[in-house]
């Protein structure tokens, strides 16, 4: 889809895959962060459960108690959720750029790979493809009234 670019350069796509990759990271922690609650509290896998005690309070050998770890297990849930969410949203935002970058040629194209891909000035992307300023901002007004951008 978008042109190679050096490493120095911004880069819609490269910002919008790091954003995903944090996502992911943060997801991973969360879940960590879960299975260290239920061990926290004494919760046990399938193998291991003999029964729960839900009165139990903190004890020395159990860190936290059943409600308080399962209020911070709900939390870390709705975080989960909410990046999951956002990561869907960055992915539905990629594809878009991507198919409205696929339709356009000539000026179109370059004004849009310039402007929006690489997130350059009027004047800077004026000058990579040989228009005037004044060009410049009367297509990409257009595209903009088309809902292309």
């Amino acid at each position: 889809m978008a042109k190679p670019s050096n490493n120095n350069e911004r880069n819609l796509f490269r910002d919008i895959d790091l954003q995903i990759m944090l996502c992911n990271e943060k997801i991973k922690n969360h879940r960590r962060s879960i299975d260290k609650i239920k061990k926290m509290c004494g919760w046990n896998g399938p193998s291991g459960v003999g029964g729960i005690d839900y009165s139990k309070e903190s004890s020395p050998s159990t860190h936290i108690s059943f409600l308080e770890g399962l209020e911070l297990i709900q939390h870390d849930e709705a975080n989960i959720r909410t990046l999951t969410e956002e990561r869907k949203e960055l992915r539905r935002s990629k594809r878009r750029v991507e198919k409205i970058y696929s339709s356009l040629t000539g000026y179109e194209e370059k004004i849009y790979y310039n402007r929006v891909i690489l997130k350059e000035t009027q004047q800077r992307t004026a000058e990579k493809i040989g228009l005037s300023v004044r060009q410049e901002q009367r297509i990409e007004g257009d595209m903009k009234d088309r809902g292309l951008i």
